[in-house]
């Protein structure tokens, strides 16, 4: 059995103001300066019912001093060993997330100049999940993995009014979460399959394969479901890589490894172009993550060289990483650009080759 208790301090130092183009007063978002904490205490219990059952059980908590939140968390776990080879698992966890610390502390200006903090009492996001899963390992150093799983998200922060806003799609841009007087109503639900093929690093050279297939929906105030900002549908990464021993006495070695990612666009909410005309700035559809962009494809390669030294005990390696070879036009954002007129599309990184080098001593 096992029991433990983490405090985590949280010192906050939050001072943020902006100004829009048509009004000439600034606005004041944050202007905190104070801590807060975050306990967190679990219990763990291991039992073998038999050499091939066993079951893991526990309960994790969690209480934000902010505003007393509490959560208590079960976790479930069984594992049943077909063989020398292959096992069943069985998992379900409830798990609690509190928001974003700048989210509890965005304050809105009353009437007669004071200020009020509407986010503060925010609870945590919490998400039943359950997973099923198969792991096989059928010769030496090779490993599959396949694992089905579902999560329901709940007390999900969106707007006391009807909208299709969300806290579940927070991150999917660089852009400051302004959103006031949240409640925690909203739901989301994510599902899917994902299959790992893996040969551990031996005899030179390791090779790696993972597969998902999933879906990501939420709901708003507004009661419709939505893609969220993060349903791709699909990824995959293929990771591989080789080493040669070099030299007389074999102690330096050449190195190559490639990495391929493929993966459907992101969900995202298209852009009004005709409201955007009009008003001279980016107006998005009301139609929410309706649309996806194009698919993303990356594809890097690195090689080396590694030279040990005898005598000096001494280690350099020399590499050359080629990131995006392909030079591939990943899309990253659009927006509405007033001086085209048009829809202008921000890509990511294209070709980009990096020089490294190591002197390890």
């Amino acid at each position: 059995m096992k029991i433990g208790v983490q405090d985590e301090l949280i010192g906050l130092n939050l001072y943020y103001r902006t100004k829009e183009r048509t009004i000439d007063d600034w606005k004041q978002i944050w202007d905190y300066n104070s801590y807060t904490n975050l306990a967190q205490a679990y219990i763990h219990a291991k039992y073998s019912f038999s050499e091939k059952l066993t079951l893991n059980a526990g309960v994790h908590s969690q209480l934000f001093f902010l505003n007393n939140s509490l959560s208590v968390e079960p976790r479930l776990g069984l594992k049943y060993a077909v063989n020398n080879k292959s096992s069943i698992s069985l998992g379900y966890g409830l798990h609690s997330q509190m928001q974003p610390i700048n989210v509890y502390f965005l304050q809105m200006q009353n009437t007669d100049g004071s200020y009020s903090y509407n986010n503060k009492k925010l609870d945590f996001t919490k998400s039943h999940h359950f997973v099923l899963g198969y792991d096989l390992q059928p010769i030496k150093d090779w490993r599959l993995k396949a694992e089905v799983y579902y999560q329901s998200l709940y007390d999900v922060p969106v707007n006391a009014f009807s909208s299709s806003y969300s806290m579940l799609n927070t991150g999917a841009s660089f852009k400051t979460d302004l959103e006031d007087s949240l409640t925690n109503k909203g739901t989301g639900t994510n599902y899917g399959v994902e299959l790992t093929i893996e040969k551990f690093f031996s005899k030179g050279y390791y090779v790696l394969l993972t597969s998902s297939i999933y879906s990501s929906k939420y709901k708003g105030s507004d009661g419709i479901e939505r893609n969220t900002a993060f349903n791709g549908r699909y990824v995959y990464n293929i990771l591989g890589g080789k080493e040669w021993k070099v030299g007389s006495d074999k102690r330096n070695k050449i190195s190559a490894d490639l990495k391929l990612t493929n993966a459907g666009g992101r969900a995202n909410t298209p852009v009004d172009l005709t409201a955007s005309q009009t008003t001279g700035r980016n107006v998005l559809s009301s139609d929410a993550y309706s649309d996806y962009y194009a698919t993303y494809f990356r594809m890097d390669f690195k090689i080396g060289y590694t030279h040990n030294s005898q005598k000096r005990k001494l280690s350099q390696s020399f590499s050359l990483d080629l990131q995006n070879v392909t030079n591939n036009q990943n899309v990253f954002s659009q927006e509405y650009d007033d001086r085209s007129r048009s829809i202008k599309t921000t890509y990511q990184l294209g070709f980009f080759p990096n020089f490294i080098y190591k002197l390890q001593f």
